[in-house]
């Protein structure tokens, strides 16, 4: 079916769904090259006090939504917290979103304080957490090389492929993501070790190849003399 440009289905949302809001901006994939067929429309809604913030997924105008709404308060807060979590998330949807209503300049001054979290990057990682994941990479890396069931391999590769972005990407400082966002957060970090481990994964030596170069561009493998306190996981 024909559908309604993107920017204007969130415009015409935000006017039949949240009126009152004091702003509304829209992004994601879907206002870039990257967008697909089945893109949807990424909103963010900020009102005024709210009892408690939510997510709403719902069908407009041919486009699959998923809408964030907060009150300033709480957006505030579930801001704050990115940059340790490394997760950009809604302050990537602000930064680069589009402004499709704003009141007194709300959306502006969002926009300009997203764009400096952005640019300022997540927090870096703690030694402890690194070691941590070069911990669980390196006993993943021993499952690989000893697996001989391949429905086992299988899901021992998503695995390492997984738990090597993650770890080149908290290593680097970068922002982390998670499905496709996992290896558009790679390649904007560093393309070149991002194709290999995209092209690996059904070769399990050539991925425990990548895998161990991350290991060494940190440190190296760890497992003995590995030790930690109150372990949450056997």
């Amino acid at each position: 079916m024909t559908r309604t440009e993107p920017v204007a289905a969130a415009r015409g949302l935000a006017q039949h769904l949240f009126p009152d809001a004091l702003t509304v901006l829209v992004g994601g994939s879907v206002l870039t090259g990257r967008r697909t067929r089945t893109s949807d429309l990424d909103m963010a809604v900020v009102t005024g006090p709210l009892e408690n913030p939510y997510r709403h997924s719902l069908s407009w105008e041919g486009w699959p939504v998923e809408v964030l709404v907060h009150d300033e308060e709480t957006l505030a807060a579930y801001c704050a917290d990115k940059p340790a979590r490394r997760w950009p998330g809604i302050p990537r949807l602000i930064a680069e979103g589009t402004l499709v209503s704003d009141r007194a300049g709300l959306g502006h001054r969002l926009q300009t304080e997203m764009r400096r979290r952005l640019a300022d990057g997540p927090t870096a990682a703690a030694v402890a957490e690194l070691e941590a994941h070069r911990y669980e990479l390196t006993d993943l890396l021993d499952d690989l090389a000893g697996a001989d069931d391949p429905a086992e391999l299988a899901f021992i590769a998503s695995r390492v492929l997984n738990k090597t972005a993650l770890l080149a990407l908290l290593a680097g400082r970068h922002w982390q993501g998670s499905g496709k966002w996992l290896l558009r957060e790679l390649r904007d970090h560093d393309p070149v070790p991002a194709d290999r481990l995209a092209h690996s994964l059904t070769a399990p030596p050539r991925l425990a190849g990548v895998a161990r170069e991350v290991l060494d561009g940190v440190g190296r493998p760890l497992r003995d003399g590995y030790r930690v306190t109150d372990p949450r996981r056997p």
